[in-house]
């Protein structure tokens, strides 16, 4: 839960600069989408984890992102995949920067390496402290949205 709330915090303010709502939804299923991949492949199909590792790439992310958004009508396709993998690139980045003991888990280069990076700023199990500011970080965002838009009016008036 830790988890996803802090990436959704990361895609939040983008999000927001998006007019259309379908869209920003879409980005914010991107955002967890590479964990979903990660888990629903380790726990439900029993795969690998070094099988389960290109969920968590930029090129091995491509091909997911494709088929996620195939299953949007036709003439929504391109801007789905775009979305969702506008996403997945925010999630892999908000991952880059967490402490994986010197082992790293973002393969950049997969499939041509399987070198693996990592900026080690924070834990894995941090997550929960980042909660608190990552709700604090919607919220503000959100505040400012409304500031800046004015009050909402009912539709016809």
């Amino acid at each position: 839960m830790a988890e996803f709330l802090s990436h959704f915090a990361t895609a939040y303010l983008p999000g927001k600069m998006l007019r259309d709502g379908r869209l920003r939804s879409i980005l914010y299923a991107g955002v967890c989408l590479p964990d979903v991949l990660y888990k629903g492949l380790l726990y439900l199909a029993g795969a690998s984890t070094w099988a389960c590792e290109p969920t968590h790439s930029p090129l091995g992310l491509l091909p997911f992102c494709y088929a996620v958004s195939l299953l949007f009508e036709e003439g929504w396709r391109a801007r789905a995949f775009w979305a969702l993998y506008a996403g997945s690139i925010l999630h892999v980045l908000l991952d880059l920067a967490k402490c994986y003991t010197g082992a790293g888990v973002i393969m950049w280069g997969f499939p041509f390496t399987t070198d693996r990076a990592e900026l080690g700023l924070y834990m894995p199990e941090d997550t929960t402290l980042l909660m608190a500011p990552a709700l604090i970080l919607i919220l503000s965002a959100e505040i400012a949205h409304r500031l800046i838009r004015g009050p909402s009016r009912p539709p016809g008036a």
